[in-house]
């Protein structure tokens, strides 16, 4: 049985991206392109327009473009329709952008005088993704892939600087020529120093019990073979963590989207903790978590090229490294790569932040070398290309 419905929905896919799409598209493109139009296109998996396509929806708006938003909907039936729908504004619109993958963009490359730009949604290049994954545990189906191709229509990639660009280009399977050192949008908010200065204040206005202690951020990355089966074992020690630094730090937790809702603390753990340990994955937003924070813990996470630009020292929790590279693998080999001291205990974690040594003289060197493009004015230079 599980053969048939296999069968049956290679069938209906087919039929769609194969015959469906480019024939709406064909139609929809009798019409001239409108010059105006631009598209933020995401999945239904965001509860909110992306961070990287925000400030650009916002400052081509005030360009006076008319800015179309094109979320896919939950309801199956209801995206056959919007699927059709997109088409239409796919065949006549100037730009869309998108920050991961969207289907209905991959059926047949865009008309003359329109650009498909890929905006992703990390900055640097750390784990694999993409085409790069497909002989690996995390990998999707090298025969799905070829099936039903996935990357190929894009007229341009950005990236935070041009030392990823050839993991780019693999990960998506482009040339290296269209894949360009632009910046990410997202990161212009760490180059206003109002906000930054901010942050600390906004997170007690959330967590008050902070106080003047100082602040170490959580924010590990999940585990699994794919976002469905994702997982976040959470293996911090937090009675160590409090008895050895509780009087002056506290420790907030920024959990991945994909784990955030299966993985919080149990009412055992914030009665025993709650002074201590806080969890911010769903009540606040991981810029300003990043700017309040005074040190990071982080493992495997792209949020360590942001925090690079903070200048604060990061700790890399590793403590199932090689799993991790064997399943999903990096780009760069990741003892030589992160910009701090890799630990894998609790009580290195305790040892590294009591003495300081994180090797925070690291992480200007890793800056230049990953986030060289962002300078405080990506959205403004990637909007005025995209439309021009």
């Amino acid at each position: 049985m599980s053969k048939i419905k296999s069968f049956i929905n290679i069938l209906r896919r087919k039929f769609f991206f194969f015959v469906v799409w480019p024939l709406a598209f064909r139609l929809f493109s009798l019409k001239p392109i409108d010059e105006k139009l631009v598209l933020f296109a995401f999945s239904k998996n965001y509860t909110e327009m992306p961070d990287n396509m925000t400030g650009l929806y916002k400052y081509l708006i005030k360009k006076g473009y008319n800015c179309k938003i094109m979320q896919a909907p939950q309801n199956a039936v209801k995206r056959i329709w919007f699927d059709i729908m997109f088409q239409k504004d796919y065949a006549r619109c100037k730009c869309v952008f998108v920050t991961d993958n969207f289907d209905p963009l991959y059926a047949h490359k865009p008309n003359e005088g329109t650009k498909v730009i890929q905006l992703w949604h990390a900055c640097g290049a750390f784990k694999k993704w993409g085409y790069s994954t497909l002989d690996l545990a995390w990998g999707g189906s090298r025969e799905d892939m070829l099936r039903f191709p996935k990357h190929n229509t894009y007229t341009d990639v950005f990236v935070s600087a041009e030392s990823v660009i050839p993991c780019y280009a693999e990960a998506f399977g482009c040339p290296q020529e269209i894949v360009k050192a632009m910046g990410t949008p997202r990161t212009d908010i760490f180059f206003d120093k109002e906000f930054v200065g901010s942050c600390r204040d906004e997170v007690l206005k959330i967590f008050p019990e902070i106080g003047d202690r100082k602040i170490i951020l959580y924010a590990p990355t999940f585990r699994g073979d794919s976002p469905e089966q994702s997982y976040n074992d959470q293996p911090l020690d937090y009675e160590l963590l409090k008895s050895t630094l509780g009087k002056d730090y506290a420790l907030i937790l920024k959990l991945h989207p994909f784990t955030a809702k299966k993985y919080k603390l149990t009412d055992d753990e914030k009665k025993k903790y709650g002074d201590f340990v806080f969890d911010a994955s769903n009540v606040l937003n991981i810029e300003t978590a990043l700017c309040a924070a005074d040190y990071l813990v982080a493992d495997y996470s792209s949020l360590i090229f942001e925090y690079a630009l903070l200048d604060k020292p990061m700790i890399f929790y590793a403590y199932d490294l090689e799993k991790y590279d064997r399943d999903r693998s990096f780009y760069f080999d990741y003892k030589s790569f992160v910009p701090g001291r890799i630990v894998t205990t609790n009580e290195e974690i305790v040892a590294c932040i009591l003495s300081g040594s994180c090797q925070q003289e690291k992480i200007k060197a890793f800056r230049e070398k990953f986030m060289s493009a962002c300078n405080g004015k990506c959205i403004e230079r990637i909007a005025e290309y995209a439309v021009r």
